[in-house]
C-alpha cells in the first residue's frame, strides 16, 4: 500500500449478534501485525462495546467528553499496536445520535489522517440514519452475516439500501460462525440469488469463519481472539480475509460525505 492511501473500510451488518465487533477487531490486528497501521474505531454510536470487549475499560475513570474537544484524546493503545477510537465512561455519543452528529464525527477525524494507513469501523446493527452515514462514508464495506435465514435477509435490505439511496456497487461479504466452509459459500451463493435482479451490485466473497468455542472465551475473558487463541480455527480464518483485503486495490472516493475524503482528492490530483 502507499503510504498516503488510506484504506476505511466499514464492518456492517443489518441484524445484531453475527459477529461485527468479532471481525472488525480481529480483522484490525490481523493488519496490523502484517505491519499496517490501523485505528479502530467504535461506531456503534449508541452502545459502543470494543472497549468492553477488549478490556480498555478496566479501572478507568474518564472524563465525559465534551464539545470541542480533539478526538485524538480518545485514542487508545489496544493490541498489536491497534490504535483504538473508543468512547470510554459516558460521553456524548451514548446518547441518542442523529445524522448530523455522525457528519461532525467524520469530519473530526481528519486530523488522525497523516497517523493511520486502515481505518476499520464497527458498525452498528440497524438501519438507523446515523448509522448509514458511517457506513457509506467508508472507501470499502464489509457486509457480516451468519448461517440464518433473518441474516441474509436483513443483508439483502442493508445492501440494497445503500444502493439505491447512496449509489454504493461493491460489497465484501463474510459469513461468520458457520458448520463448514461450505454453509459459508452456499449463503453467499443465496445473497447473489436475493440481490440477482440489481445487476450493477458486485459481491465479493471474503470467505468464512468457522464456529469456534475460542470465540466465547476470547469475549469472557476481554481479549481479541488473535491475541488470546491465534492458532485457533476462526483466528486462521480471519488471517486469510486479511490477506485478501490487504492485495486488493483501495477504493477510490465516490464525491458523496466520506472519511479523508480532502486528503484522499488530494493524493488523486
Amino acid at each position: 500500500m502507499n503510504s498516503s492511501t488510506k484504506q476505511i473500510i466499514a464492518v456492517a451488518g443489518c441484524k445484531g449478534g453475527v459477529g461485527k465487533t468479532l471481525i472488525a477487531v480481529n480483522l484490525a490486528l490481523s493488519l496490523a501485525n502484517n505491519g499496517r497501521r490501523v485505528v479502530l474505531m467504535d461506531g456503534n454510536l449508541a452502545v459502543p462495546d470494543v472497549g468492553i470487549s477488549l478490556g480498555l475499560e478496566k479501572n478507568l475513570n474518564v472524563e465525559r467528553q465534551k464539545e470541542g474537544q480533539d478526538i485524538a484524546n480518545f485514542i487508545k493503545e489496544g493490541p498489536s499496536g491497534v490504535h483504538v477510537l473508543t468512547p470510554l465512561g459516558q460521553p456524548i455519543w451514548r446518547e441518542t445520535v442523529e445524522t448530523g452528529q455522525a457528519v461532525r464525527m467524520i469530519e473530526s477525524l481528519e486530523s488522525l489522517s497523516p497517523s493511520l494507513d486502515t481505518l476499520i469501523i464497527d458498525t452498528a446493527p440497524g438501519l438507523a440514519p446515523d448509522n448509514i452515514a458511517l457506513i457509506q462514508a467508508a472507501g470499502e464495506i464489509l457486509i457480516v452475516l451468519n448461517q440464518e435465514v433473518l441474516s441474509l435477509l436483513d443483508s439483502v435490505r442493508l445492501i440494497r439500501l445503500l444502493y439505491r439511496e447512496y449509489g454504493v456497487r461493491r460489497f465484501n461479504v463474510v459469513v461468520n460462525a458457520v458448520s463448514n466452509r461450505r454453509y459459508g459459500s452456499n449463503q453467499f451463493e443465496r445473497l447473489q440469488n436475493h440481490l440477482s435482479d440489481e445487476v450493477a451490485i458486485i459481491l465479493r466473497y471474503q470467505g468464512a469463519v468457522p464456529f469456534d468455542k475460542a470465540v466465547a472465551e476470547s469475549l469472557s475473558r476481554q481479549k481479541a481472539l488473535l491475541e488470546s487463541s491465534p492458532d485457533c480455527r476462526a483466528s486462521k480464518a480471519i488471517n486469510r480475509i486479511a490477506q485478501q483485503i490487504m492485495a486488493a486495490p483501495v477504493t477510490p472516493p465516490r464525491g458523496r460525505i466520506e472519511f479523508f475524503l480532502p486528503a484522499r482528492i488530494s493524493e488523486r490530483v
